[in-house]
């Protein structure tokens, strides 16, 4: 079964639960017992592999990309 992260509007409390996705959601807060809880997305890590995703990583520069379009407008 899939874990759910909660947060509560009042106090901020974030707690998780364990729940199937056909569950309803929960309805109040372990902390404070208010019935404004909101469930929050899902964490991931993303891992960019390649070249062009960093400004700092190797591509053309803006000089060379320029001249490059122009010469071949010119042919």
């Amino acid at each position: 079964m899939p874990i759910h992260r909660y947060r509560c509007a009042r106090c901020g409390t974030e707690f998780r639960e364990i729940r199937q996705a056909r569950e309803r959601t929960l309805e109040r807060c372990p902390g404070c017992g208010t019935a404004e809880v909101t469930r929050l997305l899902p964490r991931f890590g993303v891992v960019y592999k390649g070249s062009g995703f960093y400004t700092t990583d190797y591509r053309r520069a803006r000089s060379e990309a320029g001249q490059s379009s122009s010469s071949q407008d010119g042919s």
